[in-house]
């Protein structure tokens, strides 16, 4: 069984009782699906690498012409001698 307030938790979700135990019921039926999963006799079965027998269809890998850097740099909401500025995001 999980112990869904320890895995809200950790999400940093804020769960009140009933739908902690809604989250629970849903949970214990994952499981017991997978269980049944797990349980089904596979051992003379050939892998399925993909459900359809067509092979992948990729086209050409041309070369094409890239973007200046003013173009590249136009949608940028914040620019500083030629390059993005974005927020900092790891504290020091």
């Amino acid at each position: 069984m999980v112990d869904v307030k320890h895995l809200a938790w950790l999400s940093r979700l804020r769960l009140d009782d009933a739908e902690a135990k809604e989250l629970q019921k849903r949970l214990d039926s994952m499981r017991k699906l997978i269980d049944k999963l797990l349980a089904a006799p596979t051992t003379d079965v050939e892998p399925l690498y993909h459900p359809l027998e067509a092979e992948g269809k990729l086209r050409d890998d041309t070369p094409a012409p890239g973007l200046s850097r003013d173009e590249a740099l136009s949608n940028a909401a914040k620019t500083e001698k030629g390059y993005v500025v974005a927020p900092r995001t790891v504290e020091e």
